[in-house]
């Protein structure tokens, strides 16, 4: 008998679902990220020298966080979820297709379980 694989296509789609749900906690992590982290003028103090250099590189380190890590890792989150969905989509379009040419070939024309 030949070795048999299937491919639990409802996996695939919670790995998307929670794939999108990911995404979903980003877009929550990137606005605290531009927003609660504002660091005004005098924030710090103003007696000493060293406040406008703090200030300049937490804007900074603001910076990288936002336009390097979180854009990112975004760009990785929506790529690894396209690539998985379109990788349920072709297994299920193949399945089905399996499945008719099962069909046809029965005599009888009763439908074939592929579960």
């Amino acid at each position: 008998m030949a070795d048999e694989y299937k491919v639990d296509l409802d996996r695939l789609d919670e790995v998307v679902k929670k794939l999108n749900g990911i995404t979903n906690d980003m877009q929550c992590t990137k606005g605290k990220a531009t927003s609660n982290t504002y660091l005004p003028h005098g924030a710090l103090g103003s007696q000493f020298e060293e406040e406008a250099e703090l200030r300049k590189k937490h804007e900074a380190l603001k910076d990288y966080i936002e336009n390097q890590i979180l854009k990112k890792l975004e760009s990785f989150i929506k790529d690894l979820t396209d690539k998985t969905a379109a990788t349920h989509g072709r297994y299920q379009d193949k399945e089905q297709e399996t499945a008719n040419a099962m069909n046809q070939g029965r005599r009888d024309g009763a439908p074939v379980n592929m579960s």
